[in-house]
């Protein structure tokens, strides 16, 4: 992912958060189907919530609501990150509460990466991947992780994301 990350810092602020809304709406369409299950309901909300103040703070036209009600959904997506039931969901619920009430001037390189991993993270824990010792060098756990049908899939349409967002 070096040749994307270069391509990201080639990206202005807009084009970033534009590839943040495409990956986020794409990471909970993709999500195993017991795992859409587990999000039926508050958590179905929140979700929904948090990606309708994406969208519109990257359509340039961010919700008028008062910092009050950002707080309540972001602190809404961080007890759902709590949930036990959720674990496999953390990081996802965590890269929604990063993104909401973020605006395009706020959005860089790091900041998309950091969403990016989330991202793919949350994809990766709801697969039935195998556990590895504690300290497991790292290409050992990548070659378990591309071994995997969805995370290769989330990798390459992360990439493919990166590249089409360049060209736009």
């Amino acid at each position: 992912m070096a040749d994307e990350i270069r391509i990201l810092g080639r990206l202005d602020p807009d084009s970033q958060l534009n590839l943040i809304v495409r990956l986020l709406e794409w990471t909970v369409e993709v999500l195993p189907s017991g795992a859409r299950e587990l999000l039926e309901g508050e958590g179905r909300g929140a979700v929904d919530a948090a990606l309708d103040y994406v969208r519109a703070a990257a359509a340039g036209s961010p919700p008028d609501v008062e910092l009050e009600e950002f707080e309540e959904l972001e602190d809404q997506l961080s007890e759902l990150a709590d949930e036990v039931e959720l674990q496999d969901l953390w990081q996802l619920f965590v890269a929604l509460s990063d993104s909401v009430g973020v605006s395009a001037v706020d959005v860089t390189v790091d900041f998309t990466w950091t969403i990016m991993s989330a991202c793919y993270d949350a994809i990766r824990d709801c697969e039935d991947l195998p556990e590895l010792p504690l300290g497991t060098a790292e290409p050992v756990v990548l070659d378990v992780e591309r071994a995997n049908a969805n995370c290769m899939r989330a990798i390459e349409y992360q990439k493919q994301l990166v590249r089409t967002a360049a060209q736009e």
